[in-house]
């Protein structure tokens, strides 16, 4: 972590004032992202975000610190690179309290991939024009929804071969659900508590520097466009097109050109480093002459 990473900020605001909304409609590929109707724009925004930034959780494996100042965040996403949920999301708020809409930050305890209690560490957006409200999150990867969900109970939405579904529970929980092979899976419970910029400040220093982060152990990159899903988990490199999925290892010598398939480019510096903590000699990968 980076130190004061909140210092500057007023306590009850996010620093939407700070992210420069014409260098993120650049990375995003939108030339001007105020256009059309709020329901509509939000829809063509979330799209762009996920199909235009990848999730990447590099900076954590190599032990670098990641801040969350919302310029801070916006320098580091417009550039060759992508983040994690907190810093996904907040930029995401902030572009969206530029353009009118009310933006409540709120924490989700991940719920795929493992049983028994975690910890609230994910981000999600509770987001609010007129009388729509919904469920916006641009930063939880793998199994993450291309558009924003309505949020209302028994709302679902059908992208890219999955449908997602928004429950509440007891209340005051909700949780979001994907329907696969015939099985709702959880993969998130949330409440509409919205938080503060500390709250994440310590959720995200536990992603980034505790021992049993899941983001520490291995590389998890991905990226979702309208027809293809890219994921690197470990050293497995997945590409899924029209249904298909194919599956191949990373190499030291293909690890520069795989980055680049989700838009990463890293320093030669940064790059070797990241080679070394993946390949070390004679591990399982490393090609030798």
């Amino acid at each position: 972590m980076t130190q004061g990473t909140y210092d500057d900020i007023p306590p009850s605001s996010w620093g939407h004032e700070r992210v420069d909304l014409r260098v993120y409609a650049r990375r995003v590929g939108l030339r001007d992202p105020g256009a059309g109707a709020p329901e509509e724009r939000l829809r063509l925004l979330h799209r762009a975000h996920v199909a235009a930034i990848p999730f990447d959780n590099l900076d954590f494996v190599a032990d670098v610190p990641v801040g969350l100042g919302p310029a801070e965040v916006l320098r580091k996403l417009s550039g060759p690179r992508g983040g994690c949920c907190h810093e996904h999301n907040l930029l995401f708020g902030c572009v969206l309290e530029h353009l009118g809409y009310r933006v409540n930050r709120i924490a989700a305890r991940v719920r795929l991939g493992g049983e028994g209690p975690r910890p609230r560490t994910h981000m999600a957006l509770h987001v609010r024009h007129g009388p729509h409200t919904w469920l916006c999150d641009v930063g939880f990867g793998v199994q993450g929804f291309l558009e924003p969900l309505p949020l209302h109970d028994g709302a679902t939405s059908h992208q890219l071969g999955r449908t997602f579904r928004i429950r509440a529970l007891s209340s005051p929980f909700w949780t979001v659900e994907m329907h696969q092979e015939d099985v709702w899976t959880a993969l998130y419970h949330f409440t509409l508590e919205p938080q503060e910029p500390m709250d994440f400040v310590v959720a995200h220093h536990f992603l980034a520097t505790h021992p049993r982060s899941m983001l520490r152990r291995a590389p998890l990159l991905h990226l979702t466009t309208p027809d293809t899903r890219l994921h690197v988990r470990g050293l497995d490199f997945l590409e899924t097109r029209g249904g298909v999925q194919r599956t191949r290892r990373l190499t030291r010598t293909s690890l520069e050109a795989d980055l680049a398939r989700f838009g990463i480019r890293l320093p030669r510096d940064r790059l070797s480093g990241l080679a070394r903590r993946l390949f070390p000699p004679h591990s399982e990968g490393e090609e030798t002459s």
